[in-house]
């Protein structure tokens, strides 16, 4: 039994074996020649009683198909037309701002994963972000894959100000694909979009629309990025913070293509026992801002930050780090007093 695969050649038909270097040629004159005209893009299967197809579920077509040329554009910087918009930061007018990004606030067009325990407080402390920059006049969005109407409602008695937030409920779409309900919301154009989570969409998606888990992923990255440089109708370049769900091991769930092709990765975690300690938020990786430097915050009456202690540990930073270039200041002092770590070039004489 052989497999071919086959292409037109003229009035002829050039059958390929997929296993080994033989080729078939297939004049009109072929009983079978019709019969390949009704079957192309299919995998032909001869054995010595009969021909049959089938589906190429190998992708055996686009393996022997020759690579297409490219034509790359290289790209300089001085060269390139950058909306000014994009360095403007979103303020939330919370000790967040410095944290996020260096020059205060959210960066237009970048992407935020935030992964932490359940229970932590991701969705909350967020989503009072989101309301403070509702308030500044910023177009914002919710897209709710966890939680239901139901759900969302509860939390307006501890959390009045949510109250205006649009909320895009996927829950309330099972007899669409999941996948158009959100590429439609997005086209409308917003500042900023809250996901939670990744997880959830991603399998919405991928059951619904009947993508692949790579395909979806795919799909989910190739929306944020089109969204960043303004493809929407209202030309806005959009920021995305994404909730990302933690495995038992304690990592997020999802490729390490999520985490290269963001902007900023944020854990949120506890200080101290879980449900016990103090809750902080901490850049594991940020392109905008520092790492490192853990901000805690509180739910107890609403969403706060500690400020006060956050800037405490920015100026203990800044002393240190004050301190670090004097030591080095002086320990060059020294060595310069002392002549050491000098070299003088001295002539060897060599007898002839």
């Amino acid at each position: 039994m052989n497999k071919y695969t086959f292409k037109k050649s003229g009035a002829d038909y050039k059958l390929s074996n997929t296993d080994k270097k033989e080729t078939l040629t297939v004049g009109t004159d072929h009983p079978k020649h019709s019969w390949l005209s009704k079957n192309q893009g299919r995998i032909v299967t001869i054995t010595d009683t009969r021909w049959s197809s089938s589906n190429d579920y190998q992708g055996l077509y686009v393996a022997t198909m020759p690579p297409k040329k490219v034509k790359v554009s290289l790209s300089k910087l001085d060269d390139l037309n950058i909306d000014q918009s994009l360095f403007v930061p979103m303020a939330t007018g919370t000790a967040f701002d410095k944290f996020v990004s260096q020059d205060g606030g959210f960066m237009p067009g970048s992407n935020v994963m935030a992964a932490g325990a359940p229970g932590i407080g991701k969705t909350t402390v967020l989503l009072d972000l989101l309301v403070n920059l509702q308030r500044d006049g910023k177009r914002v969005l919710f897209i709710s894959a966890e939680m239901s109407q139901i759900d969302m409602a509860r939390y307006l008695k501890r959390f009045p100000a949510w109250g205006q937030l649009p909320i895009l409920f996927l829950a309330d779409y099972t007899d669409n694909c999941p996948k158009t309900v959100i590429e439609s919301v997005l086209n409308e154009g917003w500042d900023l979009v809250l996901t939670d989570s990744y997880t959830e969409v991603n399998d919405s998606v991928k059951e619904a629309c009947g993508l692949t888990r790579g395909k979806t992923e795919k799909w989910f990255l190739d929306l944020m990025i089109k969204h960043n440089k303004g493809g929407n109708k209202d030309s806005l370049y959009t920021t995305f913070v994404t909730i990302l769900q933690l495995s038992k091991g304690g990592t997020f769930v999802g490729s390490n293509k999520l985490k290269h092709m963001t902007t900023s990765m944020m854990h949120l975690d506890w200080d101290g026992s879980e449900n016990s300690g103090r809750r902080y938020m901490e850049f594991s990786k940020n392109r905008v801002g520092a790492v490192g430097k853990k901000l805690y915050f509180d739910l107890t009456n609403g969403v706060s930050f500690d400020e006060a202690r956050y800037a405490r540990d920015l100026f203990n930073d800044e002393i240190i780090e004050e301190e670090r270039k004097q030591l080095d200041g002086e320990a060059q002092s020294f060595d310069s007093l002392f002549g050491l770590g000098v070299t003088d070039d001295i002539e060897e004489e060599v007898e002839v």
